[in-house]
């Protein structure tokens, strides 16, 4: 039976602040949890609840059987899936982006729910990892992390100064505008760099836009239209970068 403390504590780390204090976070999901099990990634688990019956193959010492009621009240999913694990933050420096690779630069996003697509998208896509500016959503909000759908696992994050990142880079800077650009569509891509993408309703900041080399923009092709959702248009560009690459057999 769960103590009431570990579930105090586990609910604590729905807020920033208890999460920056324990330096740990929540991951939820069968699959997500069996991936961290295996996952060759800096996380480590510190605790892990399981319902009897859900599918996780975990270390016996490792896991702790909890009843459903034990998970409604440690989960924060509405409809809790019966796998919950007690993640730490590890301390992990900044990798400076390498030749031959692509990366993603995120300025100011806010929304947890596009961060953690964004994600997502970068691992599809397969871009080496995600430079993001200090006013960003942290990585860590319950809501990005269900919405990487374990792409957190994969594709590392890197909370930085994007203007130094991007002055000191030998790699071609690309970024996404809604004006002045050139079209991504006809637009001779490079196989390697980073490509800034801006906040939802700001776009890119005045002081990164002096470091973009290449300013690209994804038409509309009807009238009055509303510009796209920022996780939506990083789907986009994404693919115009590899739209030359053979894709993997499926």
């Amino acid at each position: 039976m769960l103590a009431i403390s570990d579930i105090k504590h586990i609910k604590s780390l729905e807020q920033k602040k208890f999460r920056q204090e324990f330096r740990e976070f929540v991951i939820e999901g069968p699959k997500m949890v069996s991936e961290l099990l295996h996952a060759d990634s800096p996380f480590r688990i510190k605790r892990l609840y399981l319902q009897e019956g859900v599918p996780v193959h975990a270390p016996a010492p490792l896991a702790e059987y909890v009843s459903a009621k034990e998970m409604e009240r440690i989960s924060s999913q509405s409809t809790p899936s019966g796998a919950l694990a007690v993640v730490e933050i590890p301390r992990v420096p900044v990798a400076g982006p390498q030749p031959g690779n692509l990366y993603l630069a995120l300025d100011a996003i806010r929304d947890p729910g596009n961060f953690g697509t964004i994600l997502r998208v970068a691992d599809w896509f397969d871009f080496q990892a995600v430079y993001a500016s200090a006013d960003c959503v942290e990585l860590y909000n319950p809501k990005t992390v269900q919405s990487t759908m374990g792409a957190i696992l994969r594709v590392p994050v890197y909370y930085t100064s994007l203007e130094t990142l991007l002055s000191r880079c030998t790699l071609p800077v690309l970024g996404t505008v809604l004006r002045g650009g050139t079209d991504i569509n006809t637009t001779d891509l490079p196989a390697e760099g980073i490509v800034v993408m801006g906040n939802e309703s700001q776009g890119i900041g005045e002081p990164l836009l002096e470091h973009i080399r290449t300013r690209l923009y994804i038409p509309s092709y009807r009238e009055g239209s509303e510009s796209l959702n920022v996780a939506t248009a990083a789907a986009v560009v994404c693919a115009a970068f590899r739209r030359n690459l053979p894709p993997l057999p499926r």
